[in-house]
This record gives structure tokens, C-alpha cells and sequence, in this order.
């Protein structure tokens, strides 16, 4: 089975193309980034309306997005041991936390699942 990839386009403001490794099953959800270093690719959870950072080396970016493609809910530099959520959330999006472009709530974005290989 190949990995998927979800891609997502700002609307508007920064045109950056930016793409996540996709995590739909439950036990790899439950993990997210958990056990990754600091330069960990992003990653989308599918079907996914809470996180955790609990054991977490680093500080995460989060953004909760809904079905619409509407961002819900924003959190940067979040730090271990916290828990998130958003009921109505589709996906979840989390990088490791860095400086720079980072989605905004209340914008809207264009996602696109892939299948790689």
C-alpha cells in the first residue's frame, strides 16, 4: 500500500504549497509526531478532532480544519503535555514548530489527497 500525502493551498496571502504525511489509522493518529525529532516532515490526521503532546521532545504547530476547508482553530508552539481539541474538525495538521508561515483560523485552504506510488 502506497503512503499518502495531503496538499494544501492557502486561498489567499502566502501561495506556498504546503504537504503533509497522511495518518489515518487509528494506532498512527494516536502517535502523530510522538517519538519524531524536531525536523520531522508535517503530518495530516485524518479524522482527527483532538491531539495530545503528551511525551513530546519539542513544540508543535497545530491547526484544526474542517470538512469545508475552513481553518477552525490555530495554535503555535504548543508545548508537551498539553491536550487539543475541535469537534468539528476533518483533519488535523502538526509540524514540529518553526519560525515563519503557519496557516491562520479563519482562512480557507485547497486540499488535495495523493496517493504516492
Amino acid at each position: 500500500m502506497g503512503a499518502e500525502t495531503l496538499e494544501v493551498q492557502r486561498e489567499f496571502g502566502a501561495q506556498e504549497l504546503l504537504v503533509f504525511r497522511v495518518l489515518s489509522r487509528p494506532l498512527e493518529r494516536l502517535r502523530g509526531l510522538l517519538g519524531t525529532r524536531a525536523d520531522a516532515e508535517p503530518v495530516a490526521l485524518m479524522g482527527c478532532s483532538s491531539v495530545h503532546t503528551v511525551g513530546m521532545a519539542y513544540r508543535l504547530d497545530i491547526a484544526f480544519v474542517g470538512r469545508s476547508g475552513a481553518v477552525l482553530a490555530v495554535w503555535r508552539s504548543v508545548p508537551p503535555g498539553r491536550l487539543l481539541a475541535n469537534s468539528r474538525a476533518w483533519v488535523t495538521l502538526e509540524r514540529p514548530h518553526r519560525r515563519g508561515t503557519w496557516l491562520a483560523q479563519g482562512e480557507m485552504v485547497h486540499m488535495t489527497l495523493r496517493k504516492d506510488g
